[in-house]
């Protein structure tokens, strides 16, 4: 009798890690503190995150249905990257759902402060116009508190941060001395991403505020 499905799954853990919050898309399967094979694509989200993905297993030999853990970024960053990442954990999820699958989450403010030159620096990230996310140090990346500030108050009041890039060229510029380089490779693995991930039982980018959106009052007939 052939073997089951569940029968071929490997008994160790085989983790992979997912961040479409920028480009290039980047994908890699991380061992205890570094990375078994690493891959960035500057193609789109959609493409990308798949042509990555398949580069990632063949240079592994592993097939993705022997993945039973995923790290993903939720954001903040591309809007469309954060939906395709998740829409595509939510496919693994549904597709090789057993008990030992384990997705864990990742904010891209806590994973910069992992490539920081200068330990326990503010860092600065783009948002809506005229406006940053701030990630404000307390004792460890888990703690950092994270705000929605107007951009002149996050430039004046924060003058020594650290910013992620600015793909959109929306916000005032930065010097490239104070913008960080976005490289999940540079990460020690499993050691550092287990330090800012957190389980995650609700698949969905990161919306600390949603948009709002003018409410339509509509004409009074006869003024």
């Amino acid at each position: 009798m052939p073997l089951s499905f569940e029968d071929k799954r490997p008994k160790k853990v085989f983790p992979l890690a997912v961040d479409a919050s920028t480009s290039p898309v980047q994908i890699g399967i991380p061992e205890p503190t570094g990375w078994h094979c690493f891959a960035k694509v500057n193609e789109q989200a959609l493409e990308g995150i798949f042509s990555a993905t398949e580069k990632v297993l063949k240079e592994s030999k592993k097939e993705v249905s022997q993945i039973n853990t995923l790290y993903y970024c939720e954001g903040p960053g591309s809007t469309l990257g954060l939906r395709l990442a998740a829409a595509f954990v939510r496919t693994l999820k549904w597709s090789y759902d057993y008990d030992d699958f384990e997705i864990f989450a990742y904010n891209a403010l806590d994973l910069a402060s992992l490539l920081i030159p200068k330990a326990n620096s503010v860092i600065q990230a783009p948002f809506r116009m005229g406006f940053r996310f701030v990630r404000i140090p307390h004792l460890c990346a888990k703690e950092a508190e994270k705000r929605i500030v107007p951009q002149d108050e996050a430039f004046s009041k924060y003058p020594d941060s650290f910013h992620l890039p600015d793909i959109r060229r929306r916000s005032k510029p930065v010097s490239p001395e104070k913008t960080l380089s976005y490289d999940l490779s540079k990460v020690k693995g499993l050691a550092g991403l287990n330090l800012i991930s957190k389980p995650c039982s609700c698949i969905l980018p990161y919306n600390p505020k949603p948009p709002e959106f003018k409410k339509w009052t509509p004409p009074q007939l006869g003024k």
